[in-house]
């Protein structure tokens, strides 16, 4: 929640890009996402933890037709867990690397509460189509491929050994994904000499969080950002000059 207050007073104080973004592209970041923190959160699971499962007929004995399975192995339970990241997914937020002006999608917020570090590499965008949050496209994936999304946990062979449901899901069942959609090495890469170089071709990052906000980091527009390392070209992009808007 207080990432989410946070995002908001940032849009309403600083200048924001809006670009048109590749739907397909933002759906695989985003199911890539959700598996990351799905394997994290069924991984944080006491082992011991159970539940029921069936229903609560009764047999000719007069007891329920129920079990206790294991909870990080029941349909209910992962069910909740993907409702829970689905929220939280809008914490995150869509970026391009500097580097490359690869999207992406990072935490408003680093895990000891400080602004995530990593902005300084990137440029803050906002989509055109402001109706579909992240967590709508999270929660589609969910619904749209539940079933083999619980297989996938339910019949593991080993309680420690997460499936590749980011390979099985977003790559192989929905077809979201390309490899080039995922952030690399050289997406990430951002040195002190290339933020230099930067800012003597485009300015202190005067779009993003970078000079006059105590190196909170760069968040920003895509604008200026030149050749974006061999991905596929983007259509019906303005001019940039035209891109800038202040809120």
């Amino acid at each position: 929640m207080h990432a989410r207050i946070l995002c908001v007073v940032l849009l309403g104080t600083f200048a924001v890009v809006s670009a048109k973004i590749d739907p397909r592209n933002l759906k695989c970041l985003v199911c890539h996402k959700t598996f990351d923190e799905l394997n994290a959160a069924i991984q944080k699971t006491e082992k011991w933890k159970k539940i029921d499962v069936g229903n609560f007929r009764m047999d000719a004995s007069g007891n329920t037709m129920q079990e206790r399975v294991p909870a990080h192995r029941s349909a209910v339970y992962i069910s909740e867990l993907v409702d829970g990241i689905c929220k939280k997914m809008d914490d995150y937020v869509r970026v391009y690397f500097k580097s490359t002006g690869k999207l992406a999608l990072m935490q408003l917020m680093s895990p000891s509460g400080g602004m995530n570090p990593d902005f300084s590499k990137t440029k803050f965008v906002t989509d055109d189509d402001l109706n579909k949050s992240l967590e709508y496209y999270c929660e589609r994936m969910f619904e749209e491929n539940e079933d083999e999304i619980i297989a996938l946990y339910k019949n593991r062979p080993d309680d420690d050994i997460m499936p590749d449901s980011a390979q099985e899901i977003c790559f192989k069942q929905t077809n979201y994904c390309e490899e080039w959609m995922l952030p690399d090495e050289q997406d990430t890469t951002w040195t002190p000499e290339m933020e230099a170089e930067y800012v003597k071709i485009h300015g202190p990052d005067p779009y993003g969080f970078g000079g006059g906000m105590g190196g909170m980091g760069g968040m920003g527009g895509m604008g200026g950002m030149g050749d974006f390392g061999g991905m596929p070209p983007m259509e019906d992009e303005d001019d940039e000059s035209a891109e800038h808007e202040e809120l």
